[in-house]
């Protein structure tokens, strides 16, 4: 195989040689020599790692980071070795990337420095490499004292405050109404007040909609929870979609946990926890989440209406192997009061893609009305399908032959097992292709 990319040589220190000058690239003598926060900055803009720590462990530069751009963080990490490559004295032998996400500690990624320079150079060293890299689970908080050699060079708090403007379309087709379509500019902004919590706000202006045909509303005992959704489209031009303030814990290697409380949605506001049980290198995970909401008022403003629930879920997660299909299977209370059991199919892709449906059957019985149950359809597409950039953001949309109040559910803006999909040991391995690009 021939070389690929421009060749890498390990920079080395005149005490080493016969003092003629370092190796090109050239790279810092010594370690207090390198500026550590112009190198956090240039793994943001060049890998999208947003650094909160770096750390030397003897001969192991640790580098603390959320992966924010790429879906596949061997790409990130192929891309932060040439950086700290072409940056650090070759006393630095390893980079561990010790990956998390909102606060949360997900995994650890060790790649052996001169292993991958080889590989970078000439492919046929390609196999030695990957085999060296390490992937395992990280612990909840590194111990400074837990080696003499240890040392701290950066500890920053993420950055406080971003926010953005982005079109989004809400659809409904196949119900008696026929197609019912909502077209907002959304304003998106987020406040980060440490690593662990945060403050997060949507608020959208309708530019076009055709609720004014929504008018089926079936027979049914239930509370109106979700059959309200004509109301709330025409009441307000400009709403609030969601405001709530979320904070992070985690307990061990393996439990993570989250608090949130403000407008959680568009019709509900409250309180709520989960709590998730995911090992590393399992394709098996648990949670659970409970939830205290009341109904908002039409304008989508700050007023509550008098329809209180206490809902919450119970969920397994299985990676069935088979295909990259994922089986959720959830029991619990829905926001009608009623109880039952939500099973959830889906399939992700190689190009990013998932498509998935899911089927609720609840206690409501003759008093869900007209469908019997609630069921329905829904794909995710990543943005970078669309754009010359990478993103790890996605989009997409969800089908539901009927709008119905019996087996809904809140519709709760982060969830863990989404927010630790780190913790997959597949889909980090699948990207090792990427770890040269």
């Amino acid at each position: 195989a021939a070389p690929q990319g421009r060749l890498l040589t390990l920079p080395t220190s005149p005490s080493a040689t016969t003092g003629e000058p370092a190796a090109s690239p050239p790279a810092p003598i010594r370690l207090e020599d390198v500026d550590w926060q112009a190198l956090a900055a240039t793994l943001r803009a060049q890998t999208g790692l947003e650094v909160s720590r770096l750390r030397v462990e003897g001969e192991t530069l640790v580098i603390e980071a959320e992966a924010t751009r790429f879906r596949k963080d061997l790409q990130a990490e192929g891309r932060a070795n040439r950086v700290l490559h072409n940056r650090l004295p070759a006393e630095i032998t390893h980079f561990r990337y010790r990956l998390s996400s909102n606060g949360l500690a997900l995994r650890e990624d060790e790649h052996p420095r001169e292993a991958f320079v080889a590989a970078a150079n000439d492919r046929r060293f390609g196999a030695e490499y990957e085999h060296s890299i390490t992937a395992r689970a990280a612990s909840p908080a590194p111990d400074d004292d837990a080696s003499a050699e240890a040392a701290t060079l950066l500890d920053r708090e993420p950055a406080g405050f971003n926010w953005g403007f982005s079109p989004n379309l809400k659809q409904n087709f196949g119900g008696p109404d026929g197609y019912l379509y909502q077209l907002n500019l959304q304003l998106d902004a987020l406040w980060r007040t440490d690593r662990n919590g945060w403050f997060s706000g949507v608020a959208t202006y309708q530019l076009a909609d055709n609720y004014e045909n929504y008018e089926y509303i079936a027979d049914s005992d239930l509370p109106r929870v979700r059959t309200y959704v004509g109301d709330y489209v025409k009441e307000t031009d400009l709403g609030i979609t969601n405001l709530q303030y979320t904070r992070t814990h985690q307990f061990g290697r393996d439990w993570y946990a989250q608090a949130y409380g403000g407008i959680l949605e568009m019709m509900y506001a409250g309180v709520g926890a989960e709590v998730l049980y995911r090992p590393m290198n399992s394709s098996l995970a648990l949670g659970l989440d409970i939830n205290r909401v009341r109904q908002r008022e039409f304008d989508q403003q700050f007023g509550l209406r008098d329809y209180s629930v206490t809902t919450g879920h119970a969920t397994a997660y299985w990676q069935s192997g088979w295909h990259d299909v994922l089986v959720k299977g959830s029991v619990g209370r829905y926001l009608a009061g009623d109880i039952g059991a939500t099973l959830d199919l889906s399939r992700r892709f190689s190009n990013g893609v998932s498509v998935g449906a899911w089927a609720t059957m609840t206690d409501a019985g003759d008093d869900y009305g007209e469908g019997s149950f609630d069921k329905g359809l829904y794909v995710s597409i990543p943005l970078d399908a669309f754009f010359t950039t990478s993103s790890k953001g996605s989009t997409g949309f969800a089908w539901a032959p009927l709008t119905r109040d019996g087996g809904a559910r809140l519709n709760r803006r982060y969830q863990l097992y989404y927010m630790t999909d780190d913790r997959d040991p597949e889909g980090y391995w699948e990207g090792i292709d990427k770890v040269y690009k």
